[in-house]
């Protein structure tokens, strides 16, 4: 992994923007619900902020067939554009009245969330044998960030007001995309119009479900997440009548939990990379497994080494699942297959939360924490009891045979993404 950051320049310097990019996101959007509480009141106008981010996530097919009709970079370079002024909005913000100002900035922050633009770029950016290391130095900054963000961003707002949050944000953005705009790549050719719309929204779906690779995968993310998000709400309960420990412990075990997914962010892609999609994933769900039954007793040092654990194992899952997706998926399908299988997993996600605070009150956490670590456990023995041989790895304008690393080819005509997965591309003169 640090090879790939130290040779391939055009990597490092998206690495870069990528680090400048979470933490703004991070920062600034979970400031956004602790301001509309200060300004109104209401706990339930704060909650808000967090369905209104979630919400564009239900167009995410329609976003990835826009993904699939442009060229990525010049979308994201507009996008965090559009965002670095949009964020300066909430300069104006005075009031409870303006409280719509912030609920703007917070959808913006949900479509971009929602697109998959950067996951599909990365398809044209990256040789196929770099896909597990980079994806998991991402995941790896990503959660490395999640753990400082926060709390620096809300000490920004509590010391400098919420003007300086909108500042730090649109800054944010702009180091992005001033990093993105460095960084030439020459983009598969755009997916031609002409196929039915309808058709060509629900393309993602199609391939997913005609991919036996992707769809056992998919299914057991798809699985696992309809019962973890249980642990939203089970934890508060295991914090209080287990650990007996006041509510703001939930913060120290979210940053346990970010600690170990640094951890497992960096062993992700080495494991990936040696075993394959299938055993990399079934190696998280098996530490999954054992931290969420660990965290069944009511013992402080096994619920925080079991806090770790889920932490660790959790990267693991989302290396695998986006490497098999960059590997195995044409290039003028990353949108709409991205999008398709988020889609879902995030629809699952959400219910079994609303479920975990629906059952809180009638099912001890101690049986949602079992039950968690039995699914965990039957997805892993799931992708191990039944392999599937991965499919022949569906070549980029990355994979051109003599390009080396950091330099652009020239990208290969318009293909069928029903076609051949390994057409000829031809190298730049």
């Amino acid at each position: 992994m640090w090879k790939l950051l130290r040779t391939d320049k055009r990597f490092r310097r998206l690495f870069i923007g990528e680090s400048f990019s979470s933490f703004g996101d991070s920062a600034v959007y979970l400031s956004l619900a602790i301001w509309i509480k200060d300004l109104t009141g209401s706990d339930a106008a704060a909650g808000v902020v967090f369905l209104i981010i979630t919400a564009p996530g239900l167009a995410a097919p329609l976003l990835g067939h826009w993904v699939d009709r442009v060229r990525r970079r010049p979308l994201l370079l507009r996008m965090y554009a559009v965002m670095a002024v949009l964020v300066l909005s909430l300069l104006f913000v005075d009031g409870s009245g303006d409280v719509w100002i912030i609920y703007l900035v917070t959808l913006a922050y949900g479509v971009l969330f929602a697109t998959p633009a950067r996951p599909a770029l990365l398809k044209d950016l990256l040789a196929s044998e770099n896909a597990a290391q980079a994806r998991s130095l991402l995941i790896t900054v990503r959660e490395g960030v999640r753990i400082v963000s926060p709390v620096a961003g809300a000490g920004v707002y509590t010391a400098f007001g919420g003007g300086a949050l909108a500042v730090l944000g649109s800054a944010t953005f702009v180091v992005a995309a001033l990093v993105l705009w460095s960084i030439q790549v020459v983009e598969s050719e755009p997916e031609p119009a002409g196929e039915p719309f309808a058709r060509s929204v629900t393309a993602g779906f199609r391939f997913v479900r005609t991919a036996p690779f992707l769809l056992r995968l998919t299914l057991a993310m798809v699985g696992f997440l309809a019962v973890v998000g249980l642990l939203e709400t089970a934890v508060f309960a295991a914090v209080d009548q287990g650990l007996g420990q006041g509510a703001a412990f939930v913060g120290v075990i979210a940053s346990l939990q970010g600690a170990g997914s640094v951890l497992g962010g960096i062993l992700a892609g080495l494991l990936v990379k040696r075993v394959g999609e299938f055993r990399g994933s079934a190696a998280g769900y098996g530490l999954i497994a054992v931290g969420l039954v660990l965290c069944v007793w009511r013992e402080l040092p096994l619920f925080v080494l079991g806090s770790v654990l889920i932490g660790v194992g959790l990267p693991f899952l989302m290396v695998a699942l986006s490497t098999a997706l960059h590997l195995y998926a044409p290039a003028r399908m990353q949108g709409r297959v991205n999008a398709a299988v988020s889609s879902v997993c995030d629809l699952f996600q959400t219910l079994s939360i609303a479920a975990g605070a629906a059952l809180i009150g009638v099912i001890d956490y101690r049986i949602m924490y079992a039950l968690m670590g039995v699914t965990a456990l039957i997805c892993a023995m799931s992708l191990l009891m039944r392999r599937i041989a991965a499919p022949q790895v569906s070549r980029s304008v990355a994979d051109a045979p003599d390009a080396p690393a950091g330099e652009t080819v020239a990208p290969p005509g318009p293909q069928d993404p029903s076609g051949p997965a390994d057409e000829e591309l031809r190298p730049a003169r």
